[in-house]
């Protein structure tokens, strides 16, 4: 059977054909091998892991079994016999199937995700069993008036040498693809495809080598047969092959590039979907989700399998029909698996093709719930406010600086007779009697010149009048409640007519003193210069003692912290307030008390009252805990600064409203008396000529009486003066329009928030509308870049900036000193603009400098500033992702540097 292919003892090699090689022919199937191995190797490792692996690997195989198969066609076509060759067609169309589906397998194999010995050895044999498959029924092909035979030593050398070089070969491949390094892909395909290549080529001529053709003249001529390929000129036939080659593998590389270009721009398109904060999703024409980010499972709380596939309708709590329409923004609920709605604003868009058939839609989820929580919160804060002022069990009275009642509660009503409506807007005066008048207003001026260093609660004594007239004791506790609008004083007046009773009792009889004294829930003490000698049961449970003996062995200073809240040592501050109220006959204050049983601090106002007892002096002391009162003002206070700060935002939006109005309204006056002046000045001229031309008119005794009359009214002057008064007039139109230009760039109503805007422009409008602030002690220097680019801002917002750092800095010169403007490119960041303003002011001390920024700090007196110009300015400037920066020394003054990105997405 072996004697049909290999040579063996019979065969006489005399009559064997005389074989060469065309050498051009044999390096281009060489290089032909070895690129085609280089493409499929390349084009796999690439895309073969993506989502159409199948797709890529069958492209792959198609051109290394493609580049196989004209390699050996070209092969043996650089294989010359002395005599006549052609080729069956169907036979060698049908060779390159092997060495496809070897390549398809092989490939297949070394692109999966585990690769092992086992795996590369099974590919290496698969590779070499298709090229030699493909090259051996290549051969038999052949057609020619001979016979073929193989030596069989150099046929299994072919095959060896085919499966250790194709072993070889994806060894390499995969070895070097996984190296560190942006060219590992690159190089170990090139390697790869070098050392397959040869695989194939050492394969190929090392077959032809033991391939001989022995003259068999029993046998017909193959020319005689129509279904062959005549070879009568190889050469055109080798470069019909290498051209079907090269497009073969031209037309892969050519997919191999827009398959990597569309994954490359799918991958930056998921990159953006996974680095964004918003969800996102994409529906078909039948509103189906086809696709979604990591955002949007977050905020969904679910997985990818989960949404892909379910209806977008049903995402939706929402009854706003929007929802239906191609293009919409809207706010609604994101229906979770949990069963939880999320609060989102939905940007949706959708995509039409000519006919305006939906193709597929998208939508951008965005998490709201901080906003509304955020909203919501301000909402309660509001009527936490009201529910804390009603529910304090004093009476509160909240006044102006100028003493008009804003804000009553309740239980202020009960006690004075008042309802809210006959009080709010009324002068606190209704509510004093005489002799109380001048003490309050003395005390109120006193309180407002001290209330940013003085402690909030301070206690004083007077009498109130009913709407009934009758008289009341109530001790006052001023509050400073620092606003928009100034300072507030929230005054909480307690009744103690019932303790001024109890004082005059005590004086009076001692029964009825021990009976007020046991019955009061304030902590009542006598005390004298050997310590405490009685207190009543309230006593012992405010200050957590078990008996009245505990208590008596007790010094003031042990009911107290080491320290109090002013930083003062308890036990001087207790004596200090001992001798102050042994001098003035009665002290109050506040102090912080301690518990003996448990150590717990808290507040407490304390009343220490001189009195004679049995013919000594002591101290009759009361102590009470007003932990939930100072609760309530902390909470008053905050809700406070909210308002505040909600109560300016309405201010400025309100001043550039009225700044775009008035620049309006002036606008129609200033054209038309412009427009008159001119025509005006034309009459004149006009009049002026006519009068010339009748001079020379008039006879001699008529031109003396114009000559006379002339003089008379000083004509000559008139003349002259009346061009000076309309240029004069024009100037001042002009000045007004410029005003009115400026007014409109200030405000900026009506303009988009976001837009490119010039700072210098800014600045120049800025500076215009507060000239009147800074015209009479300022000098201002301009030092304007002249390539400043224009940056993406909110420019009413800036230009609130800039009013508030210049009308600063006028306010820090107190006679004459100069404000320098500059402007310039970011030296450390050419992406960034600064403006500088820098005046020679009075400076800002060192220790002001840390909280400059913060809300209501003021250095200005009471009624000339909120403290909220420069905490509104640091917050405009951190919203446009800016940073403000001061730098001062006392006496020579300050630099206010600002940094603004050029570019930015809107805040």
């Amino acid at each position: 059977m072996l004697d049909l292919f290999f040579l063996n003892s019979l065969t006489d090699m005399t009559l064997a054909y005389n074989r060469s090689y065309n050498i051009p022919m044999v390096i281009v199937s060489v290089l032909i091998a070895i690129f085609a191995s280089f493409c499929s190797l390349e084009m796999v490792d690439r895309l073969a892991r993506g989502d159409q692996r199948y797709l890529w690997l069958s492209i792959g195989a198609l051109i290394l079994g493609g580049g196989v198969w004209a390699m050996h066609f070209i092969g043996m076509l650089a294989f010359q016999l002395d005599c006549e060759v052609t080729y069956d067609p169907w036979i060698t169309g049908l060779s390159v199937l092997p060495g496809i589906f070897a390549a398809a397998v092989a490939l297949n194999i070394v692109t999966s995700k585990k690769v092992t010995l086992n795996k590369l050895l099974l590919s290496g044999i698969v590779m070499a069993s298709g090229i030699g498959l493909m090259h051996y029924s290549g051969m038999a092909a052949i057609r020619l008036d001979g016979i073929l035979r193989y030596n069989l030593n150099l046929f299994i050398l072919s095959l060896a040498a085919a499966v250790c070089l194709s072993v070889a070969a994806l060894s390499i491949k995969t070895f070097l693809s996984g190296l560190p390094g942006v060219t590992s892909t690159f190089v170990s395909s090139l390697i790869g495809g070098i050392v397959l290549g040869g695989a194939i080529s050492s394969m190929h001529y090392i077959a032809m080598e033991a391939a001989y053709f022995v003259h068999a003249h029993a046998h017909a001529h193959a020319n005689g047969d129509a279904r062959v390929i005549a070879a009568t000129s190889p050469n055109i036939l080798a470069i019909a092959v290498i051209c079907i080659a090269v497009l073969l593998i031209f037309s892969g590389l050519m997919f191999t590039y827009l398959g990597m270009k569309i994954a490359h721009v799918r991958t930056r398109i998921n990159a953006i979907l996974a680095s964004t904060s918003q969800g996102f999703v994409m529906m078909d024409r039948d509103g189906i989700i086809t696709e979604c980010n990591q955002a949007m499972l977050v905020l969904m709380g679910t997985d990818k399998q989960s949404l892909v596939g379910r209806f977008y309708r049903g995402l939706i709590s929402t009854d706003n029909s929007s929802v239906m329409q191609a293009n919409y923004r809207m706010e609604a609920r994101l229906n979770r698996p949990d069963g939880s709605l999320l609060p989102c604003l939905i940007d949706s868009n959708s995509i039409t093709d000519d006919s305006g058939e939906r193709i597929y839609s998208f939508a951008l989820f965005s998490d709201i719930s901080q906003r509304i929580a955020d909203e919501t919160e301000l909402r309660e804060s509001e009527t936490q406010f009201r529910a804390l002022l009603e529910s304090t069990p004093d009476p509160m009275v909240i006044l102006n600086s100028y003493g008009l009642i804003g804000i009553v509660n309740h239980q202020a009503e009960d006690l004075l007779g008042y309802s809210k409506n006959e009080l709010l807007g009324e002068p606190i005066d209704i509510l004093l009697t005489d002799e109380s008048h001048h003490i309050f207003a003395k005390l109120r001026e006193n309180y407002i010149g001290n209330a940013q260093a003085g402690p909030v609660g301070k206690q004083q004594e007077l009498r109130v009048k009913t709407k009934e007239g009758r008289e009341i004791p109530v001790e006052v506790s001023f509050s400073p409640i620092n606003t928009s609008k100034g300072l507030l004083i929230a005054a909480a007046l307690r009744d103690i007519s019932q303790r001024k009773m109890a004082e005059s009792a005590l004086a009076r009889s001692e029964i009825k003193f021990r009976t007020l004294y046991v019955s009061t829930s304030e902590a009542v003490m006598l005390w004298d210069e050997r310590g405490f000698f009685d207190c009543n049961d309230a006593t012992l449970a405010i200050f957590g003692c078990a008996t009245k003996e505990e208590f008596y062995t007790k010094q003031p200073s042990d009911f107290s912290p080491p320290q109090q809240p002013c930083g003062g040592n308890s036990s001087d501050c207790s004596k200090e307030a001992i001798a102050k109220a042994l001098e003035q006959g009665s002290h109050s204050f506040e102090w912080l008390h301690r518990r003996i049983d448990n150590g717990k601090d808290f507040p407490a106002e304390v009343v220490l009252s001189s009195m004679e007892l049995d013919g000594k002096l002591v101290l009759l002391g009361t102590v009470r805990d007003i932990t939930d009162r100072k609760q309530y003002e902390e909470k008053l206070l905050q809700l406070a600064e909210a308002k505040s700060q909600l109560l300016q935002s309405e201010k400025m939006a309100t001043i550039g409203q009225l700044a775009a109005g008035v620049a309006h309204e002036l606008n129609n006056p200033i054209a038309f008396v412009y427009s008159n002046l001119g025509t005006f000045e034309s009459y004149v001229k006009d009049i002026l000529e006519i009068t010339a031309a009748c001079q020379t008119s008039l006879h001699h005794d008529d031109l003396a009486n114009v000559i006379a009359l002339q003089a008379e009214k000083n004509f000559e002057y008139l003349k002259s003066d009346i061009f000076e008064l309309i240029t004069e007039s024009k100037d001042g139109i002009t000045r007004m329009r410029k005003i009115v230009e400026d007014l409109k760039n200030f405000s900026r109503v009506g303009e988009p928030d976001w837009q490119s805007a010039d700072l210098q422009k800014g600045l120049e409008s800025t500076l215009n509308i507060v000239w009147n602030e800074l015209k009479y002690k300022c000098v201002v220097i301009k030092h304007y870049s002249d390539d400043l680019p224009q940056i993406r801002c909110i420019a009413s917002q800036l230009n609130q900036v800039f009013m508030n750092l210049l009308v600063n800095a006028g306010h820090a010169i107190e006679k004459k000193g100069e404000i320098t403007i500059t402007t310039r490119v970011c030296p450390s960041d050419n992406t960034a603009v600064q403006v500088l303003i820098t005046d020679t002011g009075a400076g800002i001390p060192p220790e002001n400098l840390k909280r400059i920024f913060d809300p209501f700090f003021t250095t200005k007196p009471v009624g000339q500033g909120t403290g909220l110009g420069l905490s509104i300015t640091w917050g405009i400037i951190a919203k446009h992702h800016g940073t403000i920066e001061v730098n001062s020394t006392v006496g020579i003054g300050s630099t206010f540097t600002i940094t603004l990105p050029v570019d930015q997405y809107d805040a």
